[in-house]
């Protein structure tokens, strides 16, 4: 190899400044694979705790069961008296809204209001019903047919629907 030629090979700058800028390169392409790798667990992370708590509500609500123990129309009062037995798996039942309809389907009450009492006539401190607790509320002036029958549906604060009928 002529002298000039390694000498022109140390020297020179163009191999040098390739060198540098592609470990320049190099390591802003590892940055920015750290970047989205620590975006990707995050985003994934997030995910997965948005899915686990939809699937804890979800079972929550599918061990949600109410019972319709007794449903009484007071006629003179217009008042419709429901009583409630919590017989699932799960505590903190609470009655988030009630509909009364006909038994062709016609609505007559949506009450969203409600006070869970006990039997014993004190209202219940929590408004929730917990496993094996009852409980009973009063729709207020509700003008209902007698001897009709009628259906009345709750809905819970998880969004499980219990349904019944009764007769006027």
């Amino acid at each position: 190899m002529d002298l000039r030629k390694a000498w022109k090979l140390l020297h020179g700058r163009r191999a040098i400044s390739v060198v540098v800028s592609n470990v320049i390169l190099t390591g802003a392409v590892i940055a920015v694979s750290f970047v989205v790798l620590a975006w990707t667990q995050y985003r994934s992370s997030a995910y997965n705790a948005q899915y686990s708590e939809a699937m804890n509500a979800d079972i929550a609500r599918l061990k949600e069961r109410l019972a319709f123990e007794y449903v009484f129309y007071n006629e003179d009062e217009g008042d419709l008296t429901v009583y409630l037995m919590n017989y699932g798996t799960i505590n903190d039942t609470t009655v988030k809204t009630v509909y009364v309809s006909t038994n062709t389907g016609e609505l007559i009450n949506v009450t969203s209001n409600i006070t869970l009492m006990h039997f014993n006539g004190t209202q219940i401190a929590d408004q929730d019903l917990d496993r094996g607790e009852e409980g009973y509320f009063v729709l207020s002036s509700l003008d209902l047919v007698t001897d009709t029958s009628y259906s009345i549906q709750v809905v819970t604060g998880r969004g499980s629907t219990f349904e019944s009928t009764f007769v006027a």
